[in-house]
C-alpha cells in the first residue's frame, strides 16, 4: 500500500479509546437489559417534551413500517416511507425485500390509516427523493428512478440513472437526498465509499468522504470531497439557498458552499457547530404552525442520545454558526432512534424513528440478538393551541396555478408547486411563469423571494434568463444578491459573458457575495476567472472564503499557470500571484523563476517569490535564494526554516559564504546561518559552531548549534553534550542534549532522561517524555532501564499517564510502573465471552458508578485527557484524541463496553485508526494525518497535540495501528474497580442530560 493511500483525512485521534474501537460481538446472547414496554404507548411515555408541544403516533409497525431510513412527503400530503430488512447485511440464502411505502392519513387525525407499498424487493437502499413523475433511489451501487406509468401507486417502470457508486459500508452507500432551490438532486455518502460513475460528461470520481450534485435534465454530476464527518448525511437549504451539511458519523454540522468547488481535492470541512452528542440530518423548522421564534431554527436527528435536537443559525462573516438551543424531543428509551425529520403538509414535525436498540453495525455483530427487524414507528410532533397548516389541491392545479403557489408564506407548498412544475416541459412552464412574474407588485415585501423562487424554475428547467439574472444581482439583499451569483456560475457556459458579471461581485460589500463569487468563477475554466477569483485578497478574508479560493485555485491552476507561461497577465496585484503559487505549491518553479528573471518586481515582491522558490525548488534554485539572501537577512532566516523542513542540499562549498554571518551581533543571522550549515551539511563549520556551545551567551542559539552538530558530527555529538543533560542547565539545552544522546544511545538517554524527569516541571516532563518515546524501541528499552533506575511513585504514576495518552503499549513497561506504584492489577486477559458474561452480571448487580466516575476521572486511567462527558457540546481542540462519551450507553449494551474497555482493538471505527510514522532519523511519530501536501505529511502528535510537518522522504515505513487505546489499559485496574468504571459508562445515556450518578 502505498503512503498516499493509507494516509487518512480523519484527524480524531483516541486514547483511552472506549468506544471508537468496538468490538464485534461473539456472543450469541445479549447481557443488556431489555426494555420492559417496547409498545409505542410505553416509547411515547418516556419522551420529554416542552409544555407548548405534544406528540402522537402517526404509523407503526402495525402499519407495515419497520427500520425506516427516509421519509418524504408528495404534492398530495402522503408520506412515503423506505424500510429496510436486509440491513446491515442480507442473510444468506435470503432474498432482498426492502420497501417503500405511501402512508395516507385519509380522515385528518394525524394517524396514517392507508398503506400503499410502491416498491419491493429492494436490497438496502439507504435514501430517495420524490421528483420527475417517480422517485431517485440510492440502491447499493445505482442510482434508480422508479416510476408508476399506469396510476396504481406501484412502481412499474426501473430506470439507472448512474451506476458505480461504492458500496464499501453499507450505511455510508450514497444516502440523505435532498432537492436544491434550483432543481439539483444533492446526496451523500461515508467513508469507505469509492465511486466511478461515468456520466455524458466523463467518469467521476469520489474516493471516501462527499456529497454529489445532480443536475438531471443535463446528466450534469459532480462529487465534491468532504462535506461534514467521516460519514456525512444530511443536507438542507434555507429561505434563501443557504446549504448546509450535516455528519452522521459525529456532532457537527458545516458550512456546505465553502466545499462545492469542483477540484477533486480534499480539504478539512468548515464544520460552524456541533450538537451535543453525535447526530444525523438537518431540516429547517420553516411552519406558519410552529412558533415563529423556530422557524429560522434547524432540527437534527439526534439517534445516538435519543433526542431531537435543535440549533440556532446565525451568520458568521461569509458562512454561518450554529448555535445549541433545548432540544425539541428527548427520551431515554433504547429504542428511540430519530434517523430523519420532515416538515409536513400541515405544518407538523414527523420523525422517523428506526427504533432499535442498535445502531450501525461498528458496535455489535450483524447478527447481535438484539437486532430489531420488526419494528419501526413515525411520530408527529405539534405545537399546542395552534392551528394545523391547510394543503391545496395541487394535483388538480395547472402550470398557471402553480406558479401561484410560489408566492405562498407556506414553504412546503412552495417546494410542492416546483416539483410539479418541474415534471412539465419547459414550454409549458415559461409562458405561465412569465406571467406570474410581470404580475407581482413590486412593493410587496416578498415581493424579491418571490423572484428568488421563479430563478429556481428557471434553473430546474435548465432556461436561462439574464434578464431576470441582471434584476436579482442589482438586488439591495445581499442574500438574494449572493444566490444570483451562484447561478452565474451555473449558466456560465451560455451567459454572454460571465466573468464580466463576476468581476463586479468580487467587490461585493458583503462577504457573503464574495465567497459565492469564488466559487461560481471555478466553473469557468479560463485563466481570467482566476484573477477574478484572487481579488478577493484585497479584503478581509474569513475561514470560508479562504477554503473556497484555495480550491478555486487549485481547480484553475492549469489555465492560470499556462498563461503565465505564455507571459499573458493574469492577476491584478503581483501578491495574488504569490498566494496563487503558494497555494498551487507543485510545478511553479519554472514560473517564479522567469519572474525573477524581469526587472518588473520590488524588493518586497522579490523577496516573496525566493522564499516561495526555496519550498519548491530545486538545489540550484536553493543556492541563488542563498546568494540573495547574504544581502537580506530576513530572507536568510526563512531559508534555514525551510532548510530544516527539506531535504534538497545545495551541491556546493559555502563555508566562506556562511562563516561571515556567524559573528553577526543579530542573533537570529547567527541561528540561520548554523540552521543552513547542519541542513546542508557543510562540515567545515563544524568547530566554529562547537565552539558557540561555550561562547554564545544566549541559550537559544547554543540549542540550535547542537541540532547541526547532530547532522554535522553524529557519532561525537552525543559524547559531546552528555554534560548539558543536566537539571541546572538551561531547559532548552538539556533536551537538546538529550535528544543528540538518545539518537545515539538511547540507553544511556533514557537513563539521563529519567533523572531530568525527575527535576523537571510538568511541561519538562511532557517534553522529555516527548523526546525518548519518539525514538524506536523506546518502550521495550524503558522496560529494562527502569527496572535498575530509581524512579518514584510520583514520577511511575507521571509516566504510565503520559504513555496511556501517545497510546504506547508494553506489558514489561506497564507492570514494572505498576509495581512502583503499588498496584495489584486485573492482568492481560485473552478474549473470552463467558469473563464478558460474568462481569456484566456483576455490574448490574454490584456496580458502583460513583466510584467508577471517580475512577474515570482520575489520574490512574487518564480517561478525561481524552474523552468529553456532558452536558454541551464537545470542543473538539481539546478532546481531540477520543469521541466524547455523553451517550455511550446509547450505543452500546453492556457486554460491547466491556469488550470496548478490555480489548479495544478488535474492531476499529471509521475515523479512529492510528497512524505511526517511521522517520529515517530513528523518530518514530504516532498520530492522525491532518494534512497530505504533494511533498509532505502532517501529522498530529498523540502525545503532544502538535501537528508535526514531516518531509514525505522521510519516512522509511508506517503502520496503521489500529486503536490508539492501550490494550493493556485494565492492568492498572483491580477487578472492582473495573467493574465500576463499566457501571458508569451504562449511565452515559445522553438525552440532553448530565448523567446521573446515584447508587
Amino acid at each position: 500500500m502505498s503512503l498516499n493511500v493509507m494516509l487518512t483525512h480523519s484527524f480524531r485521534p483516541l486514547v483511552l479509546v472506549l468506544f471508537a474501537s468496538v468490538a464485534t460481538a461473539s456472543l450469541g446472547q445479549s447481557v443488556q437489559k431489555p426494555e420492559e414496554d417496547i409498545t409505542p404507548a410505553g416509547e411515547m411515555a418516556t419522551f420529554e417534551m416542552d409544555d407548548g408541544f405534544e406528540v402522537n403516533l402517526f404509523a407503526d409497525e402495525s402499519d407495515g413500517v419497520a427500520n425506516p431510513i427516509a421519509i418524504r412527503f408528495d404534492p398530495r400530503g402522503r408520506l412515503w416511507v423506505l424500510c429496510t430488512w436486509a440491513y446491515p447485511q442480507l442473510e444468506p440464502d435470503n432474498v432482498p425485500d426492502d420497501k417503500l411505502l405511501i402512508l395516507e392519513d385519509t380522515d385528518g387525525d394525524g394517524r396514517a390509516d392507508k398503506k400503499t407499498v410502491f416498491a419491493d424487493k429492494l436490497d438496502m437502499p439507504t435514501g430517495f427523493a420524490l421528483g420527475h413523475g417517480g422517485v431517485y433511489l440510492g440502491e447499493g451501487t445505482d442510482l434508480v428512478h422508479l416510476k408508476d406509468t399506469d396510476g396504481d401507486d406501484r412502481a412499474d417502470s426501473r430506470e439507472v440513472i448512474f451506476t458505480g457508486f461504492g458500496t464499501g459500508d453499507t450505511h455510508q452507500n450514497i444516502n440523505s437526498f435532498a432537492w436544491s432551490p434550483g432543481g439539483e438532486l444533492m446526496f451523500c455518502q461515508g467513508l469507505h465509499t469509492f465511486s466511478r460513475v461515468e456520466t455524458p460528461w466523463g467518469i467521476e470520481r469520489l474516493d471516501e468522504n462527499g456529497f454529489w450534485r445532480l443536475r438531471p435534465r443535463r446528466r450534469d454530476l459532480n462529487a465534491f470531497y468532504g462535506g461534514s464527518g467521516a460519514n456525512p448525511w444530511g443536507i438542507a437549504y434555507d429561505n434563501w439557498g443557504v446549504p448546509l451539511i450535516k455528519s452522521g458519523s459525529g456532532a457537527m454540522i458545516s458550512e456546505m458552499l465553502s466545499n462545492m468547488v469542483h477540484s477533486g481535492t480534499w480539504q478539512r470541512p468548515d464544520d460552524i457547530g456541533s450538537t451535543p452528542i453525535k447526530s444525523m440530518i438537518i431540516t429547517y423548522a420553516d411552519s406558519p404552525h410552529l412558533p415563529e421564534e423556530m422557524r429560522d431554527d434547524v432540527l437534527i436527528a439526534g439517534y445516538f442520545g435519543h433526542l431531537i435536537d435543535r440549533m440556532q443559525i446565525t451568520p458568521d462573516e461569509s458562512g454561518h454558526r450554529a448555535v445549541n438551543l433545548d432540544p425539541v424531543l428527548r427520551s431515554e428509551h433504547r429504542g428511540f432512534r430519530p434517523v430523519d425529520i420532515q416538515i409536513g403538509p400541515d405544518g407538523a414535525i414527523y420523525v422517523s424513528d428506526w427504533y432499535n436498540p442498535i445502531i450501525g453495525h461498528y458496535q455489535a455483530s450483524f447478527r447481535h440478538p438484539d437486532r430489531d427487524k420488526d419494528h419501526g414507528r413515525i411520530w408527529r410532533i405539534t405545537a399546542k393551541d395552534r392551528p394545523l397548516a391547510k394543503i391545496p389541491d395541487f394535483m388538480a392545479m395547472d402550470a398557471a396555478g402553480l406558479c401561484r403557489e410560489l408566492a405562498s408564506p407556506v414553504r412546503f407548498h412552495r417546494e410542492a408547486a416546483k416539483r410539479l412544475l418541474s415534471e412539465l416541459e419547459a414550454d409549458q412552464v415559461r409562458p405561465p411563469l412569465q406571467t406570474w412574474i410581470a404580475s407581482l407588485d413590486a412593493s410587496d415585501p416578498d415581493y424579491e423571494h418571490h423572484l428568488y423562487e421563479a430563478l429556481g424554475v428557471y434553473e430546474d428547467h435548465e432556461l436561462v434568463n439574464p434578464e431576470l439574472l441582471k434584476q436579482l444581482l442589482a438586488s439591495k439583499n445581499p442574500k438574494l444578491r449572493s444566490y444570483a451569483v451562484r447561478v452565474v456560475g451555473r449558466w456560465s457556459d451560455r451567459l454572454e459573458d460571465p466573468l464580466a458579471i463576476l468581476s463586479e461581485t468580487i467587490t461585493d460589500p458583503h462577504p457573503r457575495v464574495r465567497l459565492e463569487t469564488i466559487v461560481a468563477v471555478s466553473e469557468i475554466p479560463k485563466a481570467e476567472a482566476m484573477g477574478i477569483a484572487t481579488r478577493a485578497l484585497d479584503q478581509q478574508m474569513d475561514r470560508f472564503q479562504n477554503h473556497a479560493l484555495r480550491q478555486c485555485t487549485a481547480v484553475l491552476a492549469p489555465h492560470w499557470i499556462a498563461a503565465i507561461e505564455a507571459g499573458e497577465p493574469v492577476f491584478a496585484d503581483p501578491e495574488h500571484l504569490v498566494y496563487a503559487l503558494r497555494t498551487t505549491g507543485q510545478r511553479i518553479a519554472p514560473q517564479i523563476r522567469m519572474l525573477l528573471a524581469t526587472d518588473t518586481l520590488d524588493v518586497e515582491m522579490q523577496r516573496k517569490l525566493r522564499m516561495l522558490l526555496a519550498e519548491v525548488g530545486s538545489d540550484e534554485d536553493l543556492l541563488a535564494v542563498f546568494q540573495a539572501a547574504q544581502q537580506d537577512s530576513a530572507l536568510l532566516v526563512r531559508l534555514s526554516q525551510i532548510a530544516e523542513q527539506r531535504r534538497v542540499v545545495p551541491q556546493a562549498d559555502l563555508t566562506d559564504a556562511l562563516a561571515a554571518s556567524l559573528d553577526s551581533e543579530n542573533s537570529e543571522v547567527r541561528m540561520a546561518t548554523i540552521r543552513l550549515a547542519g541542513a546542508w551539511r557543510q562540515a567545515g563549520l563544524l568547530d566554529p559552531i562547537d565552539a558557540l556551545l561555550d561562547a554564545d551567551d544566549q541559550p537559544k542559539v547554543r540549542a540550535v548549534a547542537m541540532r547541526a552538530m547532530q547532522t554535522l558530527a553524529p557519532e561525537d555529538a552525543a559524547e559531546r553534550f552528555r554534560r548539558f543533560i543536566s537539571s541546572d542547565e538551561d531547559a532548552d539545552i538539556a533536551q537538546a542534549a538529550l535528544t543528540a544522546l538518545a539518537r545515539r544511545d538511547l540507553d544511556a538517554a533514557l537513563r539521563a532522561g529519567l533523572s531530568l524527569y525527575a527535576e523537571a516541571d510538568e511541561e519538562g516532563k511532557k517534553r522529555i517524555f516527548e523526546i525518548l518515546m519518539q525514538r524506536r524501541g523506546s518502550t521495550a528499552a524503558l522496560a529494562k532501564v527502569i527496572e535498575s533506575e530509581d524512579v518514584s511513585r510520583e514520577d511511575a504514576e507521571s509516566i504510565a499517564r503520559w504513555l496511556s495518552a501517545a497510546g504506547k503499549d508494553e506489558p514489561q513497561l506497564a507492570a514494572a510502573l505498576q509495581r512502583i506504584m503499588g498496584i495489584e492489577p486485573v492482568g492481560e486477559l485473552e478474549f473470552d465471552p463467558a469473563f464478558v458474561t460474568k462481569l456484566a452480571g456483576e455490574v448490574q448487580a454490584e456496580g458502583d458508578p460513583v466510584a467508577g466516575q471517580q475512577i474515570f476521572n482520575s489520574s490512574l486511567t487518564n480517561c478525561t485527557a481524552c474523552h468529553f462527558v456532558g452536558p454541551g457540546p464537545v470542543d473538539t481542540k481539546e478532546y481531540f484524541k477520543g469521541p466524547e462519551l455523553s451517550a455511550v450507553s446509547a450505543g452500546l449494551p453492556v457486554d460491547l463496553i466491556i469488550q470496548a474497555v478490555v480489548w479495544p482493538a478488535r474492531q476499529i471505527k471509521e475515523g479512529y485508526e492510528l497512524t505511526t510514522l517511521y522517520l529515517d532519523d530513528g523518530r518514530v511519530l504516532s498520530g492522525y494525518i491532518t494534512r497530505r501536501a504533494h511533498r509532505t505529511v502532517t501529522i498530529r502528535d498523540l502525545g503532544s497535540g502538535r501537528e508535526i510537518v514531516v518531509d514525505r522522504d522521510a519516512i522509511e515505513d508506517f503502520d496503521k495501528q489500529g486503536t490508539a487505546m492501550p490494550a493493556g489499559f485494565t492492568r492498572v485496574l483491580s477487578r472492582d474497580q473495573l467493574r465500576d468504571l463499566v457501571a458508569y459508562l451504562v449511565t452515559l445515556k445522553g438525552s440532553g442530560k448530565k448523567a446521573a450518578v446515584e447508587k
